[in-house]
């Protein structure tokens, strides 16, 4: 089971991650906005975060550039949009996103980029204790 923060303005999309991710066995912490998702990133670092583009307040490629400013993009983030730009895709992921989904986004899709965010989550986790001394 992992904590996985989503990130998205649409209630729907939320709610429908939510219940997708709380069946799979994960605990999902829901932010509406960027100021919410910095609140729910203070507390703890997420195993995963699932960030929309395109939000009312600042979008999700700035909040991805300040996490990365301020060392605090420890763990992968996944984004999403439905409008975004390959662009859009290529500065995020250049900048230390993982992976983009298309919205909408189809199930399988969002299974298999959270089971590859949190694979390497371990990964990166496990790679200090494997570091020579």
């Amino acid at each position: 089971m992992a904590n996985i923060l989503v990130v998205d303005d649409e209630m729907g999309i939320r709610e429908l991650l939510s219940e997708i991710l709380s069946d799979e066995g994960h605990a999902i912490q829901l932010a509406e906005n960027a100021q919410q998702a910095r609140e729910a990133r203070a507390q703890g670092a997420p195993d995963l975060v699932l960030l929309d583009i395109w939000m009312p307040d600042t979008d999700g490629v700035t909040l991805l550039k300040e996490w990365q400013r301020d060392g605090l993009l420890t763990m992968p983030v996944i984004m999403m949009s439905g409008h975004a730009t390959i662009d859009t895709a290529v500065e995020a992921t250049r900048i230390g996103a993982l992976n983009f989904l298309e919205k909408p986004i189809a199930l399988q899709k969002l299974l298999k980029a959270v089971q590859a965010g949190l694979s390497r989550a371990q990964e990166v986790a496990r790679a200090p204790a494997l570091a020579p001394r």
